[in-house]
């Protein structure tokens, strides 16, 4: 993916914000889960949303649960979790779901959990606070995910590109942060503040 909106020196300082903040929510979904979960180091990029969907274009067309929770502050935007088909299956089994209610409800609670306190722990290193919208859920064939709303509304994308995995569950999401100008803008000071006080 190309059309770099950060500087090399910005995305640096946000993989590594980033990095505790993914590591402090996958604490808490093991913990959730009862199983170990590992976390490849993610790569960041900040895009746009068009830039994305054109890559969902060239990907197969397979179901994904895509769920989605907004969030507001000074640093605004909605996070977006995808999950596939045969990890959402596993997730039951795991859990001992026994219908597709349970399990939206409970891919519902991962994402709750998951993108709350991912977006809280990075708002804290960035010193503001966030506040969370209920998330929601739909199941989508990624060549059709231009049509949903959430895309139609950010500008920006923040792409984690990263597998939370649970090995032995056979287990795992990307996470997405969308965001608009202003916040990017916002952000973008906040690294550079950071970045300042380094030297």
């Amino acid at each position: 993916m190309s059309n770099y909106i950060l500087s090399e020196d910005e995305e640096d300082v946000l993989q590594e914000l980033m990095n505790i903040a993914y590591g402090s929510a996958t604490a808490v979904i093991a913990e959730m889960l009862e199983a170990f979960a590992s976390l490849s180091i993610p790569n960041i990029q900040v895009i746009q949303v068009a830039e994305l969907l054109k890559t969902f274009e060239e990907l197969k067309s397979t179901s994904y649960f895509f769920s989605s929770q907004a969030f507001n502050g000074e640093f605004n935007g909605e996070s977006a979790f995808f999950i596939n088909e045969e990890s959402a299956n596993n997730l039951a089994k795991h859990l001992e779901l026994e219908n597709k209610d349970d399990l939206d409800d409970a891919i519902l609670e991962l994402t709750n959990v998951l993108t709350s306190s991912l977006t809280t722990k990075l708002a804290q290193e960035l010193e503001t606070e966030v506040g969370f919208s209920l998330p929601s859920i739909s199941k989508v064939p990624l060549n059709e995910i231009n049509n949903v709303q959430t895309f139609k509304i950010y500008s920006k994308v923040i792409v984690i590109d990263t597998e939370l995995n649970f090995q032995d569950q056979k287990i795992n999401g990307k996470i997405f942060i969308l965001t608009k100008d202003e916040s990017i803008q916002w952000l973008k000071i906040k690294l550079n503040n950071i970045l300042d006080n380094l030297m």
